[in-house]
């Protein structure tokens, strides 16, 4: 009778130490799971900001029809592009302030207009064929737990595009 009662004291023991163990191990798991999770979000955001600058240089740099029916220039439709900018990045908040959009002539060159629109005088733009439409897309990254002070950071995109006005086909 008494070697059964040994055996249940000694199971008291491992399961305490089963207990402590846990305890022990349970917070760092928590830690590297949390991680885990924040640098997945802090990739979508970094991805949803470079597909949504490329987005809205892209719908500012195409030439064809008009989404408004109006005679505006896609270059020109600047609310058109930030909404480009703000569908592709679906789950991001993207303000207008964070979404700037100017044009110039080339890498390294002067900048034509600095804003959107560009200035309109005598019947058109200073957007000439060859010309670039930069986007520039700003975000915030911000961990749903502030660890040791940490409050985040802004992810900043920036695109480019040749925006073509006429297309001269000769047959």
């Amino acid at each position: 009778m008494i070697k059964p009662l040994k055996k249940l004291t000694h199971l008291k023991k491992e399961f305490a130490q089963t207990m402590v163990e846990f305890a022990l191990v349970f917070p760092i798991v928590l830690l590297i799971t949390y991680g885990i999770i924040e640098v997945g979000r802090m990739v979508f955001i970094y991805a949803g900001v470079t597909s949504s600058a490329r987005e809205g240089a892209r719908f500012g740099a195409a030439a064809g029809g008009t989404v408004d029916n109006s005679i505006t220039p896609k270059f020109a439709q600047c609310a058109n592009i930030r909404d480009a900018v703000r569908q592709t990045a679906f789950l991001i908040n993207i303000p207008d302030a964070d979404i700037q959009i100017w044009y110039d002539r080339g890498p390294g060159s002067s900048i034509v207009a600095n804003n959107c629109p560009p200035p309109y005088s005598f019947g058109q733009y200073p957007i000439k064929n060859g010309d670039r439409i930069i986007v520039h897309v700003t975000a915030h990254y911000a961990p749903v737990i502030s660890l040791l002070g940490f409050n985040g950071f802004d992810i900043t995109k920036e695109n480019a595009r040749t925006i073509l006005t006429k297309i001269n086909i000769n047959p």
